[in-house]
């Protein structure tokens, strides 16, 4: 009976950090996605400074570190049977989900930064950066976590990219 309870915990521990990461990257998207839409329609235009928005999205972004971290040393994955519907469902999600963060890189390195005004603020512009650096590092944690889960519902033991928590 105890080591049933500690499957259901580990389980459902696994399923909460997963859910932390799903929270903050649906917050990061939706956050981000207004300034996406300004960056591409008018480039080389500095965003207004909002220091909410920039604190809201590194609390968010250092959660969903926190998360993908404790997970990845502590927690295994705690599904291995073979759903391959549902394993092909969250492979593409994985894919999707750093689409945007590939986009919004590149529209900020190729086509914001060029444009760029000459009297824009370069101390907030390093500060953006290392919050875009740190935001889209932690939506590709997320990925490789969404692909993690694929793959041990694929039931395919070669695909299966766990870290078995330690001893």
């Amino acid at each position: 009976m105890a080591v049933l309870n500690v499957r259901c915990g580990a389980r459902t521990l696994y399923l909460f950090l997963i859910a932390v990461q799903i929270a903050g990257a649906l917050f990061v998207v939706w956050r981000v996605l207004p300034d996406f839409r300004q960056l591409a329609f008018s480039p080389g235009t500095q965003l207004p400074y909002l220091r909410t928005d920039d604190f809201a999205t590194l609390i968010t972004v250092i959660t969903m570190q926190a998360a993908y971290w404790y997970r990845f040393y502590c927690v295994p994955v705690p599904f291995s049977s073979s759903r391959t519907v549902l394993s092909h469902i969250l492979l593409f999600f994985g894919r999707l989900s750093f689409i945007f963060g590939a986009s919004l890189f590149s529209v900020v390195v190729f086509r914001h930064l060029p444009e760029l005004e000459a009297n824009a603020d370069t101390l907030l512009m390093a500060r953006r950066g290392l919050l875009m650096a740190g935001m889209l590092f932690a939506l590709f944690c997320f990925t490789l976590e969404l692909e993690r889960l694929g793959a041990a519902l694929g039931g395919n033991p070669q695909n299966q990219a766990t870290r078995p928590a330690k001893p």
